[in-house]
Parts: structure tokens; sequence; C-alpha cells
């Protein structure tokens, strides 16, 4: 689809705020989203929570199949000139529809570099050596329209790599330690990651997270897991056993009983679980 078609679309949205109404499901209605259908993911490190919500464009769209033409074609490299609201300089919303927005409770490091607590605009500048990614003061735009560099926040470099297709576009936590995580968009065949860090995570503040939990909701298998972990982060390898041993009994499918079962063998031999 061209730029001024992308842009016609646009213009139609107010439009389509009169969708139609859902059979059998009294007051809702379809969202003009484009069939990017909105997503959110999140993911807590020690005691912050980080959440992503997208928009999630797919590759193949009825017969417009985009496979080879995602990067540098419909994204292309660098900065670019949208064409709409005088931005003539502007990076990929990293995602569709309005902002994708990246949402911190506390205080992190991203890719090492300092991001206070709040929520931001995420947009991406894509480079076929290195991509940078900004974190905007302004999460509320329309993707990169309104896009201003004056209300960056962070700029952090990444470089991008190999990823297993995805048809949709989505983000997804790869790896996950007590103090940092790696998140990743993924898309096509194209994975861009960031490592996201939490200095000095207060163990003890964590673990009386967990141990109000647990009086909250005693017996539930989640808490037995959460306490586990607690217990593993801190070098109580016995308790956190004990909590494994409980959250085993408990696990809700096959699946989560092999992962428990493997976490107490490893316990048991003295390993760090975490």
């Amino acid at each position: 689809m061209t730029l001024r078609a992308r842009l016609g679309l646009l213009s139609l949205v107010p439009l389509l705020g009169l969708s139609v109404p859902v059979f059998g499901a009294q007051g809702l209605t379809f969202p003009p989203d484009g069939q990017n259908s909105r997503s959110s993911v999140t993911q807590a490190i020690g005691p912050v929570r980080v959440t992503i919500d997208y928009s999630s464009p797919r590759v193949v769209r009825a017969k417009n199949d985009r496979r080879g033409k995602i990067w540098g074609e419909l994204v292309p490299w660098g900065m670019s000139d949208l064409g709409f609201n005088g931005c003539a300089s502007c990076p990929w919303r990293a995602g569709a529809n309005e902002n994708t927005t990246f949402a911190v409770t506390h205080e992190v490091k991203v890719q090492g570099q300092t991001l206070p607590a709040g929520k931001y605009g995420l947009h991406m500048i894509p480079g076929q050596e290195e991509w940078t990614v900004v974190f905007s003061k302004d999460a509320s735009s329309w993707g990169s329209f309104w896009y201003d560099p004056k209300d960056d926040a962070l700029r952090v470099k990444t470089k991008a790599g190999k990823s297993e297709y995805h048809e949709w576009l989505t983000y997804e936590f790869t790896e996950r330690e007590p103090a940092k995580a790696t998140v990743a968009l993924k898309w096509e065949e194209l994975q861009v990651p960031l490592t996201i860090a939490v200095d000095n995570p207060n163990q003890e503040q964590a673990m009386r997270v967990f141990q109000f939990n647990a009086k909250r909701f005693p017996n539930q298998w989640p808490v037995h897991v959460g306490l586990m972990r607690g217990y593993g982060a801190m070098g109580d390898k016995k308790k956190a056993l004990e909590e494994a041993k409980l959250a085993l009994a408990q696990a809700p499918d096959e699946q989560n009983r092999k992962n428990l079962q493997g976490l107490v063998k490893q316990l048991e031999e003295g390993k760090d679980i975490n």
C-alpha cells in the first residue's frame, strides 16, 4: 500500500468509529484497527513491572504477501519522510496505529542507560547494521506522525538478529533473570532485542511482596512459585525446595508439572534456579 493510500485510510479513522455492532454482544463494537489487533505484554523484573502495549500488523494480508518486503521496504531503513504533519524525518512507530508504549513502574536501565519510571512512546530507527530505539515522553500520539525529538527521554543502540518466523508483529520476553530481562520485537524473520535491568534489586522488599501475597491467597499454586523464586534468589535453597514441592503438587497442567519437576531436581542438587 502506498503512503498516499495509508494516509487516506488515516483520514477515515473518525468515520470508522461508527463501527458495526457485534452480534449477541450488546453495546460492543469492532474497533477501527485496520486488522492490526491491539496486544500487550507485561513482565516483572524483581519489584519492577514492565508493560508494552502495541498494535500488531501481520506479514500476509489477504492476497498481499509481504514476505521479504517488510524490512527496508514497508519499514524503511533510517528516518523517513511520512508526508504528513510536517514530519520529514521520523522514526518507525515499532508497531501500527497509535503509539506503541513502554511503561515501567520504577527506574530501570535499558541497554545500560537509565530510564526513569513512567510511560513512554516507543519508536525505532531501523538500520542494516545498528538500530536506535527511542523512548519519547509523548506516549499518546498517533504513531510517529507527531514525533518530535525534543520529547526524547532516552535513545539506545542495539543490533537486530535472525528470528524464527512470526506472522504477527510480537513483543516477547526472551530471557528472564531476577534482576534483568531481554524483550525483543519479532516480526517476519527478524528480532530487535533490548536488555532491561534493575540496579541493586531489593530482594528483601520483593520477598515481603511474595509473603504478603501468600497471606492474601494461601496455598495457591502461583504464590508457591513466587516464593520458590524469591527464596532461590536469596540463596535459601531449603525453603525454595519446600515451596517448589508445594507448587508441584498443585501444578495446573502437564507442562507446568514437568517444569517444576526439573526445578525440584535442580534444588535437590543444590543448583541455582534463577
